[in-house]
């Protein structure tokens, strides 16, 4: 054995064997970082594609495939010039009248600050169009229209020239692909007639989809909903997982639909598998060091396993409902500090904690003979599912940067927060008459709480908004001592080989090893130690305090 019964046990009594363990754990990771920064490429960036070699490989996928999707061609050729405009210029979509505005995950990047690899000169779709099993009427038809999707300028004879293009594999196409430069040049209503004139040909989907596409981007309230209640326009829409399908489902309020779009999403986001093991990494640290503060048999943690996927449902469950909150209510940011703070408090923090606690009912259903020790830990680990998910995006976002303060932070208030809930809502049920007052008011503080903090770190121009922002440190400590009070009032006495603090310091070591190899190997060593000293140092106060915690209960 690497460690003896002996040595295991005396982590947990004696500080300087638990010491000696951590300072093993990291001098084994910064050996392997080491190792990884001599194997690692000399210039890494380099061994990435460009944007214009990356923007061919897309369209590739599309010209390759047998048989060719020219409306398929289509959507992807226009996607692509929309994601050209806004990287090289910030165009007025109310001028240029195409689409929808840029989606998240496009940026609007003005054209000076653009490096000089990063140019769309050097993205040329001919050769593509060449290499396709396209006529050369028809590539020189869809580069005529490219071009003008791409530029916002059209004239009548490239209208013309498009609506008598001959594409025998899709007759639709031609009289959309005019109908679409018309629009370009500001017939709006010439186009949509066009469009309806096409839509009504059996086989013409992307005419439908463009219809309702420009309804929808001029706010032809009535227009849009005359289009969609004929089924076959409705059908079109929801044919292919874009924005025009989000927005649509979102303006229908139809909830279904919404589900089955952000779920898709969701589960695309699983897919990036260095931060989803980031994310449970961090998560498996939280779920042992409670349950050994909890003295939860470990026979009984199966309840608190189930509670994981359910709350990175409940991540679903909040996008549906912050898409129903916009369609109907409006409710979104405004950039003014008063308006903003009741969104944050009414609807990011009291739809978060709702979807988290309906993912929370079925557990107590299981629980009905349980303990509150056992309730308040399954609540939790459906605040901890909810941040595990959460997490894949933030670290994406940040190339893994926020890991140790999403950690510390984040993931602690979601597990407390649900935690808190979870347990006042299962002695509510249980005792109705005597903890009804005492639900509500956990219920409405944890709401209130979350939002507030949420606020705090939103930069706002603003005395109140700067002021808050250094209470956060307050937020986390008061939370976190009416959370591990709870667990203490109500914990079951299952002996415990590992103390939780020594769980969780251990965690940690692994945790910050973890994340410096991940970092050495994506930036070098002179971007890792910039990236994780100062997280490091920003996270020291917080781990004090919540091993402090971990070691009195």
């Amino acid at each position: 054995m690497l460690i003896s019964r002996r040595q295991f046990h005396a982590l947990s009594r004696d500080p300087a064997t638990l010491i000696r363990a951590i300072l093993v754990i990291l001098g084994v990771f910064i050996l392997n970082a080491l190792w990884l920064g001599y194997v690692r490429p000399p210039d890494k960036p380099e061994v990435q594609e460009s944007l214009s070699q990356k923007r061919a490989k897309d369209l590739n996928k599309v010209l390759k495939a047998s048989p060719l999707d020219r409306a398929a061609l289509l959507r992807a050729l226009r996607v692509d010039a929309q994601l050209a405009r806004h990287l090289t210029a910030d165009p007025d979509p109310e001028e240029t009248g195409d689409g929808l505005p840029p989606g998240p995950g496009i940026p609007r990047i003005p054209k000076r600050t653009l490096p000089p690899e990063v140019s769309f000169n050097a993205f040329k779709l001919e050769p593509l169009l060449a290499g396709s099993s396209l006529t050369p009427v028809e590539q020189k038809g869809i580069l005529t229209w490219y071009e003008a999707v791409l530029s916002q300028k059209t004239t009548p004879e490239q209208i013309t020239q498009l609506a008598a293009l001959a594409m025998p594999a899709a007759p639709d196409l031609p009289g959309t692909m005019a109908a679409d430069l018309k629009r370009i040049a500001q017939d709006y209503e010439g186009a949509l007639a066009d469009y309806e004139a096409i839509g009504a040909q059996p086989q013409a989907l992307e005419a439908r989809r463009r219809a309702v596409d420009l309804t929808v981007t001029r706010e032809w309230d009535a227009v849009t909903a005359r289009l969609l209640s004929q089924k076959a326009y409705d059908d079109a829409v929801h044919a292919f997982p874009d924005d025009l399908a989000d927005h649509v489902a979102r303006g229908q309020l139809d909830v279904g639909r919404l589900l089955h779009h952000i779920l898709r999403d969701s589960l695309k986001g699983l897919q990036q598998f260095d931060y989803l093991f980031l994310s449970l990494l961090v998560g498996a640290v939280w779920f042992i060091s409670l349950h050994k503060a909890s003295r939860i048999p470990r026979r009984l943690w199966w309840i608190s396993l189930a509670a994981i996927p359910l709350g990175m449902f409940s991540t679903v469950i909040t996008l549906v409902l912050g898409e129903l909150q916009e369609a109907r209510h409006g409710l979104s940011v405004t950039g003014q500090v008063g308006p903003d703070f009741v969104f944050w408090i009414a609807s990011v923090g009291l739809r978060e904690e709702v979807s988290k606690m309906i993912c929370v009912l079925p557990l107590l259903l299981l629980l009905r003979k349980g303990t509150p020790a056992q309730a308040l830990m399954a609540a939790s680990c459906v605040g901890l599912g909810f941040a595990v998910e959460e997490n894949i995006n933030y670290l994406a976002g940040s190339h893994g940067t926020d890991l140790l303060g999403r950690f510390i932070t984040a993931n602690f208030l979601h597990v407390a927060m649900t935690g808190l809930i979870g347990h006042a809502l299962f002695r509510f049920l249980r005792y109705p008459k005597n903890f009804g007052n005492a639900f509500l008011a956990t219920f409405v503080g944890m709401v209130v709480l979350h939002g507030v903090y949420d606020f705090s770190l939103t930069y706002y121009d603003n005395p109140l908004s700067r002021e808050l922002s250094h209470l956060t440190p307050f937020f986390v400590a008061g939370l976190a001592f009416y959370y591990f009070q709870t667990i203490r009032q109500d914990m079951d006495d299952a002996p415990q080989a590992l103390s939780a603090h020594a769980v969780f310091l251990l965690g940690t070591a692994v945790t910050v090893g973890t994340l410096l190899n991940f970092l050495v190997w994506q930036e070098g060593w002179g971007g890792a130690l910039q990236a994780i000293v100062g997280a490091i140092l920003s996270s020291v106060l917080f781990c004090w305090l919540f091993v402090y915690h971990l070691r009195t209960t």
